[in-house]
């Protein structure tokens, strides 16, 4: 117990070490702090009141990811949704200096108050609240992707076919975990494993995709504002067309942190370059700045949690 406590107590320097760290650098390899000092120096008075806004969303984005991973671990480390907010802080830290954020549901599992609870089956709930939030990326973003690669196409069309994706996506996992529920496990680590996510059904579902629902249109109303900050005033028409776009082309590009900003770039100068090379400028200084906003804070406050490693 004292040599797993020490272990624990390491990996946490380690992660807190590498994190700021990484945020140096990234800080210091920014080359475009001209254009950000400009879009300051020129914004007007309501422009920060949308910065501001979209500053103090982040914390109702964090609140929406922990009402799931409250949920979602109800079954092996029941907590209340502070302990599960101080949980999503610091696997910030964690999934901030591994390769696609794969270090942020185990770094959550670290605060758990039981060292008995199957950390794996914690990790692999966590991947299923993320498969939700994929989910509805994919399903508000495929319409206005098929309208673009196909813009003959009827908008209905794409509608249905993302609503049958959405309902496959949610249906398949917890029909295949009942089934290998079924099996006889010799390692009890993955009959544990198969039990915890065999006990999600459609309801859970339901919840989780409602809950991710709410946390996309937080991100949205963050990048609409970002982008209002900037000087990027879309029709309404346009909005609800190319932000789902975004969104979606961010989320199945593959990448990893130290790539993330000029993923984020690239596709802003994709979706924004009709628009005239303003515009897609100010558009990658937006997504920079929903980027800080989402994601230095949140660093920041995962560091300064109480942790109780046991």
């Amino acid at each position: 117990m004292a040599e797993m406590k020490r272990y624990k107590q390491i990996l946490n320097i380690v992660l807190l070490v590498a994190a700021y760290g990484y945020l140096g650098y990234k800080i210091l390899t920014y080359d475009n702090y001209a254009g950000l000092a400009g879009q300051f120096a020129m914004a007007k008075p309501w422009q920060y009141v949308c910065l501001l806004v979209c500053f103090m969303l982040f914390p109702l984005n964090r609140f929406f990811e922990a009402c799931k991973w409250r949920y979602l671990v109800r079954g092996i480390e029941p907590m209340d949704l502070r302990e599960a907010q101080r949980q999503v802080y610091y696997g910030t830290l964690a999934g901030f200096v591994t390769p696609y954020k794969i270090g942020e549901y185990p770094g959550r599992a670290l605060l758990f108050r039981h060292t008995q609870t199957n950390w794996l089956s914690a990790t692999c709930l966590g991947l299923i609240g993320g498969y939700a939030m994929t989910t509805v990326i994919v399903v508000a973003g495929l319409p206005s992707a098929l309208l673009r690669l196909a813009p003959g196409s009827s908008m209905y069309g794409s509608l249905i076919l993302a609503l049958v994706g959405a309902v496959l996506a949610i249906t398949a996992l917890p029909a295949i975990m009942r089934r290998l529920e079924k099996r006889t496990w010799k390692n009890e680590r993955t009959r544990l494993l198969v039990t915890s996510m065999a006990q999600l059904n459609l309801r859970d579902a339901a919840v989780l995709i409602g809950i991710s629902l709410l946390r996309y249109l937080c991100f949205l109303t963050q990048l609409e504002l970002c982008l209002l900050f900037c000087g990027v005033c879309l029709d309404p028409l346009t909005t609800v067309y190319l932000l789902p776009l975004y969104w979606l082309m961010i989320t199945v590009t593959p990448n990893v942190p130290a790539a993330e900003l000029a993923v984020r770039g690239a596709w802003a100068v994709a979706l924004f370059e009709r628009f005239g090379a303003d515009v897609s400028a100010a558009a990658v200084i937006a997504t920079m700045l929903l980027w800080t906003i989402n994601t230095i804070p949140p660093l920041i406050i995962g560091s300064m949690v109480k942790r109780k490693l046991n």
